[in-house]
Order: C-alpha cells, then sequence, then structure tokens
C-alpha cells in the first residue's frame, strides 16, 4: 500500500484499493475457493491498514482528496529501496518497521464484555469483530470472528474485549485484543507432585481434580499488536478472577501454552506463571499447564 502511494506521489482510496485487489487476484490461486469471501477479506485488510496508518500519521488525506505520504514518512521512505520487486532485504524490513513503531499512536483502552459490546448496533458489532487478526493463530482469530457468541450463550465461557475508545469511530470499535475466562477442572497426578505443589494447592488425599478459573483465549489484534502489551491483556484478565475469587473463592487461575512457544511460555513465567505439567492433547500439539496462586499476590 505505502510503495503504491509513494510510487504515484497520492492516490484516491478508491483507485487504491482497485489497484490492490488486481495485485492481488494475479498473485493469488484464490479463484479456487471461494473468490468473493477472499476478495471481501482482502479489501477489509486494505480499509484496516490504511486506518492504521492513518492513526500512526505516516498518510494522511490532503484536500484533494488523494491520500499522500506526509514529509516526515517521504524522507525516510526516499533512503529505502521501493522497487517494483517484493522487498526481500530482511535488514532493510526490520528498519521498516523500526521507523514504524516510532510513530506515537495514543491509545484508550477499556475492557468490555461481549455481552457488553452486543448492545451496540449489530452491523457495527459484526465489523468490529471482523476486523481482529491473529496471523500466528488463526484458531484465536476464528474465535473472535465466528465462535465467541456461541460459547458465551451456552455459558461455556465468558469473553471480554480490550477496545479503543481514542481511535473508535461510529462505523467501527478497534480491538486491541481479547481474552475468553472459564471455570475447568484442573486434573493432576498427586503422584507427580511434590509435598509443596500439594500443600499449595490445598489437595486433599485422592484428589485429582482442582476447580478453578482458566484462561481459555487471550491474545492481540495483529493490527496493534506493537503498539498494545500483552502483559495488560493478561493483568485485565487476572483482575476478574480476583472479582470471582471474592464471590465464590478459589485461589488458582491457570491456562495452556504450546510447550514449543518458548516466547509465549516466557512471557507467562515473567508474569508469575509457573510451569506444572504438560501433555499431549487430541490436535497432536503438547501443550505446557501454568498455574499463578492468587492467594500469594
Amino acid at each position: 500500500m505505502v510503495k503504491n502511494i509513494y510510487r504515484y506521489k497520492g492516490c484516491r482510496y478508491s483507485e487504491l484499493e482497485v489497484k490492490l485487489v488486481d495485485d492481488f487476484k494475479a498473485g493469488s490461486f484464490f479463484q479456487q475457493d471461494d473468490p468473493d469471501y477472499k476478495i471481501n477479506e482482502f479489501k477489509n485488510e486494505i480499509y484496516w491498514v490504511s486506518k492504521y496508518l492513518k492513526m500512526i500519521r505516516l498518510i494522511r488525506d490532503g484536500p484533494d482528496g488523494l491520500i499522500s505520504i506526509n514529509p516526515e514518512g517521504v524522507r525516510f521512505l526516499n533512503t529505502q529501496v521501493l522497487e517494483e520487486g517484493k522487498l526481500e532485504n530482511l535488514e532493510q524490513l526490520i528498519e521498516i518497521r523500526t521507523y514504524l513503531n516510532t510513530f506515537e499512536l495514543k491509545l484508550d483502552p477499556i475492557v468490555v464484555s461481549y455481552r457488553q459490546l452486543t448492545q451496540a448496533d449489530k452491523g457495527k458489532v459484526d465489523r468490529t469483530l471482523s476486523s481482529f487478526y491473529c496471523s500466528k493463530d488463526l484458531d484465536i482469530q476464528d474465535f473472535v470472528r465466528h465462535k465467541m457468541e456461541r460459547f458465551d450463550d451456552k455459558s461455556i465461557c465468558r469473553s471480554y474485549l480490550i477496545l479503543d475508545r481514542e481511535n473508535s469511530d461510529d462505523e467501527n470499535f478497534c480491538i486491541l485484543g481479547f481474552f475468553a475466562l472459564a471455570l475447568k477442572i484442573l486434573t493432576v497426578d498427586q503422584n507427580k507432585l511434590n509435598r509443596k505443589q500439594k500443600r499449595d494447592m490445598n489437595l486433599l488425599r485422592e484428589q485429582e481434580g482442582i476447580p478453578s478459573y482458566f484462561i481459555a483465549q487471550l491474545g492481540k489484534n495483529d493490527m496493534f499488536k506493537y503498539n498494545f502489551k500483552g502483559k495488560y491483556l493478561l493483568d485485565e484478565a487476572v483482575n476478574i478472577v480476583y472479582d470471582c475469587i471474592g464471590l465464590l473463592g478459589g485461589t488458582i487461575v491457570w491456562l495452556e501454552a504450546n510447550k514449543e512457544a518458548d516466547s509465549v511460555v516466557k512471557f507467562y513465567k515473567n508474569n508469575k506463571f509457573i510451569e506444572l505439567q504438560s501433555e499431549m492433547q487430541e490436535d497432536g500439539v503438547e501443550r505446557i499447564q501454568m498455574i499463578k496462586y492468587l492467594n500469594r499476590e
């Protein structure tokens, strides 16, 4: 997108969209699988990328109706190699990302339950949920877009979204991230636990299941992943669990993380979650169960 605006020294959004969609058609095999859906999905991505670039003031709308790159951005892009071919220089990509991260994006996050969100206009809610992108975990993306309502209706879990009041508008809310909480039995094998672990969990003799609070889902929106910290998400999830503990009791909150995802496991450990055990699950992925004792906070 930036390359096209830079190359033509400004263009109208409608013209840019047509150009990008045509390029997308030429460079993909989407014709074989629901082309209308994929084109609409791609147009939605174009809209949100454009909105984000305006938020960080890299591009702007001119009085003549043309989108252009602001002077600071032009000076930076003049130092880059923006040819017709793909950007394949890793150092250049890192430099561009670092530059984009220097723009200060003002955010005003607020935690809203899914049920609260549904009190808004349905069209706005649907557009908002469809704007959640999580390229590293498409299951999380699919949950937000298509499964959140069903899981809430069946009381399987309760979902919460972090919305940005600063950049939301009449058409869309901006989703920074979301998490889902549930009540779930944590199953343990006492033979594999030491005395301290048993004492910390308040386990009775022969007890194998601990009623506890479970962070079922947690993820950031790709659009804001460099501007919004995952710690904020996790802290807000734990704060809600504290409220539940005040009403119902309990001491443990836990979650599962892919054992191979070192950075994810490290993130939870840095936030005082302790590795308990791991198991191979039905989808063939080995996941670590990590717990946090909230009575120690």
